[in-house]
């Protein structure tokens, strides 16, 4: 589970979704319009070793 996790990320359309509560980072969108986006600036910013 996500009990010992240090980070927790959410991304999800609804902003009322209950994994907000609990998450240390919230997105609300689509995670498929998000993630490509979010890799594309990890890589723009020399961090390709950590991209997906």
């Amino acid at each position: 589970g996500m009990n010992n996790s240090d980070y927790i990320f959410a991304i999800n359309k609804d902003d009322k979704a209950p994994i907000f509560k609990v998450a240390h980072y919230g997105i609300v969108g689509d995670i498929y319009e998000i993630i490509p986006k979010l890799i594309q600036k990890i890589k723009e910013n020399g961090g390709e070793s950590y991209a997906i």
